[in-house]
């Protein structure tokens, strides 16, 4: 059961349940209490499941906390619109991860945050300050500012960090390695020289969402990696049963190999002995940067993820005519 999203489960219950203490019962307070209650146990998932399911629980549980303050909707729904807002400010960057990556659209939390607080206190004005009415909303505000914060954070020491660039650049041979796959069986680099293309990414651990999107993202593409002859290789800091636990949640078709001791992040230049960010895992080592190396047959380096775009999805339509070059 530890692969399925229980706390999602439990909390889109909560949520259709303040429907029925809503409207049927009708129990403002309560079905208010019921569906934030929903909003927040859903979010307990948040680490380790990032599919359509989690996000559209949070969604409903938040309109459903929104629609139980403006009922009976005597004015304009200004708390569901707050909800929303504050939503996704909350897990819009996982969501739309392809897009945002870990330091893109940086003005995107603080707009939707800003509007949901000019929409809560609107709200307020028309409930004549009920008690439920600020005190509900203003606790999802706040996580979500803690949120934000720390993407902020994280977006400005990575930045700070990749400024110098990898370790490795392009034209340059791929360092070896030998590392043990999710699988059990263990992966070495030369394994595919004279054969196969290799697409390597480095992942910060099953904790990380964002990673996670990373994952799903390369996944949906998997045929067209195939079909140019490259081999998907994820590379992170956990242990084989971490990954293997990831593998089978993620519904990948591709190796997540065990980097013990974060060596091989370090031969590529990916990271970082120190890293400030409250909500990550910690590791002995320090933590690997979110990066991808696209290495040909002969072992050379031949395309990298911008370092001043961490986390970047290395798109196809970039590097297959680079494939068709080289084939």
């Amino acid at each position: 059961m530890k692969n399925k999203p229980l706390f999602t489960a439990a909390g889109l219950l909560l949520a259709l349940v303040s429907v029925l203490l809503l409207f049927i019962a009708n129990l403002r307070e309560v079905a208010a209490v019921a569906a934030l209650a929903g909003y927040f146990i859903s979010w307990k998932d948040f680490s380790k499941f990032t599919g359509p399911f989690q996000f559209l629980t949070q969604l409903i549980a938040g309109l459903l906390t929104g629609i139980t303050l403006d009922y009976p909707f005597l004015h304009f729904p200004f708390f569901s619109i707050c909800f929303l807002l504050v939503t996704l400010a909350t897990c819009g960057r996982i969501i739309f991860f392809r897009h945002f990556a870990y330091t893109g659209k940086s003005w995107f939390e603080p707009i939707l945050l800003l509007l949901s607080v000019a929409a809560h206190v609107t709200g307020i004005v028309y409930s004549n300050g009920e008690v439920l009415a600020i005190f509900i909303p203003s606790l999802a505000l706040v996580f979500a500012f803690i949120i934000a914060w720390g993407i902020r954070k994280d977006k400005r020491f990575l930045l700070a960090k990749t400024k110098p660039g990898y370790r490795i650049s392009e034209g340059q041979p791929a360092p070896p390695f030998r590392l043990e796959a999710n699988d059990g069986n263990f992966v070495s680099l030369s394994d595919f020289y004279g054969a196969r293309h290799v697409l390597l990414i480095f992942v910060r651990g099953d904790w990380c969402p964002g990673c996670h999107m990373m994952l799903r993202t390369y996944q949906r593409e998997s045929e067209k990696f195939k079909a140019k002859n490259i081999f998907v290789l994820s590379i992170g800091p956990d242990p084989v049963g971490v990954n293997r636990e990831m593998v089978e949640r993620l519904g990948l078709d591709f190796k997540v190999l065990s980097d013990a001791g974060q060596k091989t992040a370090m031969l590529y230049g990916v990271q970082l002995q120190e890293y400030e960010n409250a909500f990550a895992e910690k590791y002995d080592e320090g933590i690997p940067l979110p990066a991808s190396f696209l290495v040909d047959k002969k072992g050379i380096v031949r395309y990298i993820s911008r370092p001043d775009k961490v986390g970047e999805f290395l798109n196809p339509s970039l590097i297959f005519p680079i494939i068709d070059k080289l084939t």
